[in-house]
């Protein structure tokens, strides 16, 4: 008899759907999951790109699913919540439950009714010790004391890197709780994209010239993401003739960042605007590094999907998958949060010894494959006690 596996996430996201496919097909597991906003797939204003978004990839398609309500105000949690959520839970006949965060009201609503009902939980998500400010001690504390609590109701954890499980290990959580589920992007559809376009006629395409070192950037225009902070590194570099920068995304620095962009590279800056998932290959696989020199991210999956087309990334050392993905100076290069001429030095020995770029690239392709959707299920099922 399969094991049934009720998941409760806001709403449907273009990195889980696979996941949730993945679950689905997997023998003696019977999954449902729950949402509570279907914006993202009707499509809708992005509060980060300021534009209309709709993904164009399926997003609902191969999993069973419901939405429990179809306009939740996501940006106010605490207003996201289950009318009746033992009712749920007892219709659903669920073996388990699965959360992915603390800061809902309806993920505090599944853990008591999951409790009453004596059905186990499961959480796997973005934990982590990081912080998108610094918080004054007492709010920290309080912060602790609330997660303690929290943590306390949850019966396995599945984390997804080393600062989640870190995190987890610092509050109290055991091991025997915990089961890695690597964080992971849609693997099956970044490798065939990598398969399908070709470096030549891409970088054709885009008018660039063959012996041109391309960087991309691919991320909303935001500060936080630093777009602006990568162009002044750029400017420091005294060879960036040889060098090409693409820049996909939107958002409110875009009319900013055109312009410096065109002062430091002239012709040899492109930016479309806000590329989709199908069509990002056209991109990724013209360009020979990827940077992601944000202030703060508490993983950054598009370094996931940089090193599926055999990137090696530059990140800052405030985003939080450069423990798991990024080997400094083997897949890619770590350098301080908010260290312009640091990062400029890095770029710098790109443009000196370009053939590094492509055997990090290689190392960065296969490191990725620990980090597939696959692995990231196996984690789930390992953790319901379920034997594949």
């Amino acid at each position: 008899m399969s094991k049934r596996l009720g998941i409760f996430v806001s709403h449907p996201i273009q990195y889980f759907a696979p996941l949730w496919r993945c679950l689905a097909a997997k023998p003696g597991l019977s999954v449902r999951v729950h949402f509570f906003s279907d914006q993202s797939v009707r499509g809708g204003q992005d509060a980060g790109f300021k534009m209309p978004v709709a993904w164009d990839v399926p997003l609902l398609e191969g999993y069973d699913h419901s939405f429990l309500d179809r306009s939740a105000d996501l940006s106010r949690p605490t207003s996201v919540s289950i009318t009746d959520a033992r009712s749920v839970l007892r219709e659903g006949r669920f073996d388990w439950v699965m959360i992915h965060g603390y800061v809902y009201r309806f993920e505090r609503q599944v853990i008591r009714a999951a409790r009453r009902l004596g059905i186990p939980v499961l959480l796997r998500g973005e934990l982590t010790d990081a912080t998108p400010h610094e918080i004054v001690w007492y709010r920290r504390l309080l912060r602790d004391h609330y997660l303690k609590w929290f943590y306390g109701h949850v019966d396995r954890f599945c984390y997804v890197g080393a600062n989640a499980r870190r995190h987890l290990l610092r509050l109290g959580v055991s091991e025997d709780r915990l089961y890695f589920s690597p964080y992971s992007v849609d693997s099956a559809l970044f490798e065939e994209q990598s398969r399908r376009f070709d470096r030549a006629a891409c970088r054709g395409e885009l008018g660039i010239a063959p012996e041109q070192l391309v960087l991309l950037f691919s991320g909303k225009f935001i500060p936080r993401k630093a777009p602006l902070f990568l162009l002044e590194a750029i400017a420091r570099l005294p060879h960036r003739e040889k060098l090409t920068l693409i820049m996909l995304g939107d958002g409110e620095l875009r009319t900013e960042i055109e312009t410096r962009a065109r002062e430091i590279l002239g012709g040899r800056a492109i930016i479309p605007g806000f590329v989709n998932q199908t069509q990002l290959g056209r991109y990724f696989r013209a360009a020979d590094l990827f940077v992601l020199p944000s202030i703060y991210e508490t993983w950054g999956l598009v370094v996931n999907e940089a090193m599926h087309f055999r990137l090696p990334a530059i990140a800052s050392s405030g985003v939080g998958c450069a423990p798991d993905l990024i080997r400094d100076g083997e897949t890619g290069r770590v350098f301080p949060v908010g260290d312009d001429k640091a990062l400029a030095e890095c770029l710098e020995a790109f443009l000196h010894k370009p053939e590094r770029a492509r055997e990090m690239g290689a190392a960065a392709g296969e490191h990725i494959r620990r980090y597939s959707t696959e692995a990231s299920a196996t984690g789930i099922t390992e953790a319901l006690g379920l034997k594949l």
